[in-house]
């Protein structure tokens, strides 16, 4: 690798670097949280949701199903982006490297978008609240993707060891976790208190900030002569899903994705529908005796959610010293798959208060999420370094642009998946599709589990490791 600083990165580089997680968790979570049901807000919580069913005469969408079918649609189009965006960025030659000028130009997009997302122009449920969704969501997607993926491609830059590679996704963990509380805790009682316009504005600020400060601390140290990737587009995509060891780990990743999102989204129904808020008034005298309302309800789930999360990292931390990335991820995979399924029966169990049966769901539901967000950052890393063996570039940018196409097809199926299953039921009276929720996102995760078992690539990637793996690295291939 050319032009790259020599030595361990310094660790206030790291900190400030992996900071920029608390601003872009808080972002993403806030939207795979609130944004589902922003746009279909219960009756009951007494907010105008602004999608309305669809009725073409010969076709009609309950609300749901519409806004489910909106969302999936935004994604598919704007995920095709992402090969785009990073083959352009390891192609770019600038003064300050190949990553640095889309991170700095398109930030302020990508917070400007979000916030206008909770604008929705008509008052009540209309195709125009529809139609200006769908082109917001876009233009924020398309800000975030020349944001995020050249900013995510940087890690392998920066970071050339096992050990600090595991660090830097590790302290990314723990900022993410960070990001996710402030947009668990704070967002509910924004919510509840303003409303989702100003919700959205605050956390749109948050995420600009922090990554105005990552990108400061990694300035000095992203490299700025390394060579540009000498492939045309579509070649270098082709020779990115040619990569059998990136095969093995890219569909295992988005079916995870796309469980947790389910899950994630699911929560605020759960909370609403099915226990009817938290019942935290008898316990806690500090709240004079009243029960906790739907926004500062999802927000203390969120919350143990996330500490569960913490909780799951350490161990899987701990375990890293002795176990290798791949088993790890196949563990975390295998833990969700089992977990996710009892899920159906939160609040079914005699005697146990319902409120301390959603903390301890809330709480348990942290640890598969732990493994999604530890370890695929350095699985990627790993994946790259494999490539320049077998074709003596660094393509970092197209690896992650690949990783975060195939999430997001996988995770735009989320609120589709979602609507469909509450067809099943999701009133007070008839929860089923709301229960049945878990149990669909164990079967998504089981399959991730089951095609990840032919990844071998070793945590340290070496020629010789490679080869003693009995992977064949084959000839290294020439520029186009």
């Amino acid at each position: 690798m050319a032009d790259q600083p020599a030595g361990p990165l310094p660790w206030l580089n790291k900190l400030l670097y992996t900071s920029d997680m608390v601003g872009s968790q808080a972002i993403a979570q806030t939207r795979n949280l609130w944004l589902f049901f922003f746009l279909v807000t219960p009756a009951a919580n007494g907010v105008a949701a602004p999608i309305p069913a669809l009725d073409l005469g010969f076709l009609r969408l309950d609300s749901v199903l519409f806004a489910g079918l909106l969302l999936t649609a935004g994604r598919i189009f704007e995920a095709l982006d992402d090969p785009i965006i990073g083959w352009w960025s390891d192609r770019t030659r600038s003064r300050w490297g190949r990553r640095i000028p889309f991170v700095l130009f398109a930030t302020p997009f990508y917070a400007l978008f979000f916030a206008l997302l909770w604008l929705a122009p008509g008052g009540e449920a209309s195709v125009v609240n529809a139609v200006y969704i769908f082109i917001v969501l876009e233009l924020y997607f398309l800000a975030n993707t020349l944001s995020g993926g050249p900013y995510e491609a940087l890690l392998p830059e920066v970071a050339h060891s096992h050990r600090d590679r595991m660090s830097i996704v590790a302290w990314q963990l723990y900022f993410g976790l960070l990001g996710a509380a402030l947009a668990f805790s704070l967002t509910g009682p924004l919510k509840d208190a303003f409303d989702f316009k100003v919700m959205g504005a605050v956390v749109a600020v948050l995420g600009l900030l922090f990554r105005y400060i990552g990108l400061a601390g990694i300035w000095p140290r992203a490299p700025r002569e390394t060579p540009v990737a000498q492939m045309g587009l579509a070649r270098s995509f082709k020779a990115t899903l040619e990569n059998r060891q990136f095969l093995y780990f890219l569909p295992t990743f988005m079916l995870y994705q796309l469980s947790v999102g389910m899950l994630t989204a699911w929560l605020p129904f759960f909370v609403t529908v099915v226990l009817g808020g938290i019942q935290l008034g008898q316990w806690v005298p500090v709240i004079g005796g009243r029960d906790l309302g739907g926004g500062a309800s999802t927000s203390v789930l969120a919350v143990a959610a996330v500490l569960g999360m913490s909780a799951g990292a350490f161990a899987l931390w701990k375990l890293s010293d002795r176990k290798t990335k791949r088993w790890l991820y196949s563990f975390s995979l295998l833990a969700t798959a089992i977990y996710l399924p009892l899920l159906f029966f939160a609040g079914f169990v005699p005697v146990v208060p319902k409120t301390l049966q959603a903390l301890v769901m809330g709480f348990l539901v942290g640890f598969p999420m732990a493994g999604v967000s530890l370890l695929p950052r350095a699985i990627t890393a790993d994946i790259t370094d494999y490539d320049e063996l077998r074709t003596g570039m660094r393509r970092e940018g197209m690896y992650y642009a690949a990783q975060n196409l195939f999430e997001k097809l996988g995770s735009s199926f989320a609120p589709l998946i979602l609507g469909t299953v509450f067809l099943l039921g999701r009133t007070a009276e008839d929860p089923l599709g709301i229960r049945m929720v878990g149990p669909v996102a164990g079967v998504i995760a089981f399959f991730g589990f089951w095609l990840f078992r032919g990844y071998r690539l070793p945590s340290t990637v070496t020629r010789e490791s490679v080869e003693a793996a009995g992977l064949d690295i084959g000839p290294i291939r020439v520029n186009e």
